[in-house]
Order: structure tokens, then C-alpha cells, then sequence
């Protein structure tokens, strides 16, 4: 037994990576989940743009430090980690992790990009606050879950500020102290909700931002020298015990199989990603010989039930709630056979026949599906029709996870989508891609295109 409290067990675990030790195979996997955040974060940026956000007024602040993805006016450090927070999160196009439920590259580089343009960070040292910065989300939240989700909490904007203020404090080479003090820092600040998924609410990117924000304003309080608790995990006001009513403490601090940045998936759809097992399942319907979506008479979805409450809205009020809902998600796939951007605007959300559909879905939570969770997160859709045809799908790894990931050229494919989205040509697009894929050491500045 270690004597050694929970919050030391843990960040020794986490300042024990080196760079020197990280695989290969992670250090393509971090390279992967750069290029599409970046991808993904050009393409929000854009949409952002195209809807002349207020928010953005934040550009003319007087700073020019440095610029958010996908702008050329150069703000604040701050500023910049708000808005980049915004954009890679705004089109639900980011990965994430189903053990934690947490969108971990978002925040992480939203806030380690433009520090290391602006800090002129080694790559080395950028690459190593990645990894550690996931480490430490990714473990929190898969740790807490399922009782942080059920509580209410949006993992993203709790575990992923103490993996920003970590990140942070590894890529500019603070002292094991100061990267405690930050991680406290971020303890006592982490919080966020999923009322952000209800009704007319398009906040959800916004506890991404803040996650970045305040992970970012963590670590500058942890190299100011402001002391943490000792134990800022554990007791009756510790980030554990407040924020979940057990944990898993070999998930915490146990030995894991891989490092937490390769159990990530990349998004090939534009919506959240519990809706993409059925958005899979209803493309594979689409295409078999005689379904004809206007014969369509009953839609049932049978899935786990942590969805039910959150994701099986059938009452669509815009572009965010579009992409929160499985009924929507269903019905514009099994319509179109496509699931990207487009398919979550108004041209599609206003079909009167997308519309009919998205009302006819029923989700129903399964006890049995739900004791696979988080190994697998099953969805099987059943389609009949007026014909007396009867369609039925089952998907339990949906394209991006581990199990089932996106190929080069799909994910070539995906960042070449969203880059096009936000008017880069395709010369840009590739040599973009080259930089960040390639096996070399990449000038941070220059994938700060815009």
C-alpha cells in the first residue's frame, strides 16, 4: 500500500510519461487527433463566422498574440483558447472517449495550440502535454462514470479542465509542484452540466471553451505559486466525492493496457455520438433493396438507456438540438444516406417528410444493452413498412472507434471535407495534412492557417 495520498498516486502516474517511452503507434494516434481537431475547428470556425457571432467581438479586444484556428486577426491567449474552444466543438464533429463520455481534444488543443505558438514550445514538449494532458482526463472521467453522467455533469467541461491546466503545466516544463498546484487549481474550478443539451439551448460548446479557459487560467495560478490542497481528489469536498457517488480506483491509478489517448474515436458524422449507431444502422437500411422511406410505417430503436432523457427528443428546435437527437439523426439518414454538416441545417430540419419521420422514432432503453456500456454502445433500429417490409440493423462498434477506426484515407477524407467547409484549397488542405501526419518534427506556427 502506498502512503502516499490519491491525488500524488495519481500525478506520479501521469509525470512518469516521457517522451522518449511513448510508442510510435501513440505518438501517429496524437497525430490523428490533431489533424482532425484542426480540420474540425477550420469548419467551426467558419460556421461561426457565416452567423456573425457577437462573441467574436472579442477579436478586437487591442491584443495581436496570436490567432484562433480559422481567423487571421490575432487577440489575446485567452481570447483565442475561448473562441478556438467554440469552433472545434460548435459542428459535434470532435472525437472522444465512450469510457469516459468525454470529448478530450477539443479543450486540450484549444488551449495547448495557441500557448505553444505563442511560447515557441518544442514539438517534443507539445506532443508530451497532449498525451499527459489526455491521460489525466481520460482517466478521471472514465473513473467517475457512470454515476458523474447520471448525475447531470458534462465530463467534458469538468475532467477536461484538469487535463488542459496538466497539459498545459508538462508542455511548458513546470516542476512536479507546480504542476500539483495547477491540477488543484483545476479541481476546484471543473464544472459544467448537461442542461446544455436541452431544448432550444446551443451552449454545448461553451463548457468546452470554459474547460479550455479555466485549465488554462489553473496552470497560470499553479506557476504563480499559489498552493493547492494536498489532496485535492479525495475527502468530502474533493473533485471525486463531489462529483460522482463511487469510483473505479483502478481506472484512476491502475494499470491500463494502453495509454488513454488510443482508446479515442474520431466522429465521420456531424452529430453527437451516441447517435451514431443508429445513424449508421439507418444508412445500411437506406441502401437495401426495397426500403422506400415514404412506405415507412413504424421506426423502433432499441439502445442503451443512459441516452433516454438526453438524446431521444423528438421535438427538434434548431441545428444543436438536431445534432443531440437520435430520432433526427435516424430519420435524415435513413432520408438522405448521409449524415455531415449539411444534413443538421435548416434545409434538411425543415423537410416536412425528415420531419414525419424524426416524430415516428421511439427509442427504448434496454437493460441488456445497457450492462455492455461502456465496452460497447450498442443500437439496433427496426424499420417496417406499409408494404409489410421489415428492415432491422444492429451496430455495436460504429465507424471511428478503436475497434472499427477511420482509416488514413478516411480521415484524409473527413479533415478535406471540413478544410473545403471553411475555404481552404485543396493545396492547403494537403499540405496541412502533410505537415501534422508526417513522422517529422512540425513547425507548431504552421498549421495556424486562417
Amino acid at each position: 500500500m502506498s502512503s502516499k495520498n490519491l491525488t500524488d498516486q495519481f500525478l506520479d502516474l501521469i509525470c512518469s510519461i516521457r517522451y522518449e517511452n511513448i510508442p510510435n503507434r501513440v505518438k501517429s494516434k496524437m497525430r490523428e487527433c490533431l489533424v482532425d481537431t484542426i480540420g474540425v475547428a477550420l469548419a467551426g470556425a467558419a460556421d461561426l463566422q457565416k452567423k456573425e457571432n457577437a462573441l467574436l467581438q472579442l477579436l478586437d479586444d487591442g491584443s495581436s498574440v496570436v490567432s484562433p484556428i480559422g481567423f487571421r486577426k490575432k487577440t489575446s491567449i485567452a481570447n483565442a483558447i475561448l473562441i478556438n474552444g467554440l469552433s472545434s466543438h460548435f459542428l459535434e464533429l470532435d472525437d472522444g472517449v465512450r469510457y469516459g463520455v468525454i470529448h478530450p481534444s477539443a479543450p486540450l488543443f484549444s488551449a495547448l495550440l495557441p500557448i505553444a505558438i505563442v511560447k515557441n514550445v518544442s514539438w517534443e514538449q507539445f506532443v508530451l502535454g497532449v498525451i499527459c494532458g489526455d491521460e489525466t482526463s481520460i482517466r478521471i472521467a472514465s473513473a467517475m462514470q457512470p454515476s458523474h453522467y447520471s448525475r447531470g455533469y458534462h465530463p467534458t467541461a469538468t475532467c477536461c479542465t484538469l487535463g488542459v491546466a496538466v497539459g498545459i503545466a508538462v508542455m511548458l516544463g513546470y516542476s512536479r509542484r507546480e504542476i500539483k498546484d495547477s491540477f488543484g487549481a483545476a479541481s476546484i474550478s471543473a464544472y459544467g452540466t448537461l442542461k446544455v443539451l436541452e431544448d432550444v439551448s446551443e451552449l454545448k460548446p461553451y463548457n468546452c471553451s470554459k474547460a479550455a479557459l479555466m485549465g488554462y487560467y489553473a496552470a497560470m495560478m499553479g506557476k504563480a505559486g499559489f498552493t493547492s490542497p494536498e489532496d485535492p481528489l479525495s475527502g468530502d469536498t474533493g473533485f471525486m466525492k463531489m462529483m460522482c457517488d463511487r469510483f473505479d480506483k483502478e481506472r484512476l491509478i491502475g494499470r491500463w493496457d494502453t495509454l488513454a489517448i488510443e482508446k479515442i474515436y474520431q466522429k465521420p458524422y456531424a452529430s453527437c455520438r451516441h447517435t451514431h449507431p443508429e445513424i449508421e444502422a439507418a444508412i445500411a437500411i437506406r441502401w437495401e433493396d426495397g426500403f422506400d422511406s415514404s412506405k415507412v410505417d413504424t421506426i423502433k430503436v432499441t439502445t442503451y438507456k443512459g441516452v433516454i432523457g438526453k438524446h431521444d427528443g423528438n421535438i427538434i428546435y434548431g441545428e444543436s438540438s438536431a445534432r443531440m437527437s437520435i430520432p433526427y439523426s435516424l430519420a435524415v439518414a435513413l432520408v438522405t444516406g448521409k449524415a455531415g454538416i449539411d444534413e443538421f441545417t435548416d434545409k434538411y430540419i425543415q423537410d416536412p417528410h425528415i420531419q414525419h419521420l424524426t416524430k415516428m422514432v421511439v427509442v427504448e432503453g434496454n437493460e441488456e444493452l445497457s450492462k455492455l456500456v461502456p465496452d460497447q454502445r450498442v443500437a439496433i433500429v427496426h424499420v417496417e413498412q406499409t408494404d409489410g417490409r421489415s428492415f432491422v440493423k444492429r451496430v455495436d462498434y460504429p465507424k471511428g472507434e478503436p475497434e472499427n477506426p477511420l482509416n488514413r484515407e478516411e480521415l484524409y477524407s473527413k479533415f478535406s471535407s471540413m478544410t473545403t467547409y471553411s475555404g481552404l484549397s485543396d493545396e492547403e488542405a494537403k499540405e496541412l495534412f502533410r505537415l501534422i501526419m508526417e513522422d517529422v518534427i512540425v513547425d507548431i506556427n504552421s498549421i495556424n492557417h486562417g
